[in-house]
């Protein structure tokens, strides 16, 4: 586990967008969040969740697929695709990184979705871990631990620190460059943190939702 003192987030973010891109959820002046790319100075916001999904990083909702170029009866079919620069999406909570996995199972089997392959393949994922989920939140019933988020690099943010812990190659390749501003440790804040944020879990008023209800039904556990 590596950590770093919150109030030096703006070097953290630095350091990693002078090495690529690097997106934040940040607020957009009208009262909502969105991930944008990130500026010099840039804050985080302090919102539970954005306006549109991390998905769209990896699966946009538009994009051009091919192009043609016509030339009397000739017709010249052009990719469109250029290499995809490595970006890091920072603060992406549970709930999203889990539809990666599904997003995977679908595009990454055969035959393989090139488009998406390469935005993952260029991608690299920090996830947040939540502390104080709404009401209406029930990732738990889905077997997402939002106390544990999963992604390339999973953190928490503390009092006073935010700690890191890489679960991939890329995760492991983005802390081995922030290496000269963490330090180890942050291990026993982040379980406490994680007890604490599972007792408000158990208090949720849907943490008892069921999807197992035939025909796709949606009830209540008794």
């Amino acid at each position: 586990m590596k950590q770093i003192a919150l109030d030096r987030l703006d070097a953290l973010f630095a350091a990693i967008s002078a090495d690529q891109t690097l997106y934040i959820p940040t607020d957009d002046g009208a009262g909502q969040a969105k991930f944008a790319r990130y500026e010099n100075g840039m804050k985080m916001t302090d919102a539970l969740k954005t306006v549109r999904s991390a998905k769209d990083f990896f699966f946009p909702q538009t994009e051009n697929l091919v192009e043609f170029k016509v030339n009397g009866p000739k017709i010249e079919v052009i990719d469109p695709r250029s290499e995809t620069e490595d970006f890091v999406i920072f603060g992406v909570r549970a709930c999203d990184a889990r539809s990666f996995d599904i997003l995977d199972r679908v595009f990454l089997s055969d035959p393989v979705d090139s488009y998406y392959q390469n935005r993952r393949e260029h991608g690299t994922v920090v996830t947040l871990a939540c502390t104080a989920p709404e009401e209406t939140c029930f990732c738990t019933v889905f077997g997402i631990d939002p106390t544990d988020p999963a992604g390339d690099v999973s953190a928490w943010m503390t009092e006073d620190a935010l700690c890191l812990r890489a679960n991939t190659a890329k995760g492991e390749a983005l802390l081995a460059k922030l290496d000269s501003l963490t330090a180890e440790g942050g291990d026993e804040a982040v379980e406490a943190q994680k007890a604490e944020a599972a007792k408000v879990l158990e208090m949720l008023p849907l943490k008892d939702l069921s999807t197992d209800a035939f025909r796709g039904d949606v009830m209540l556990k008794h």
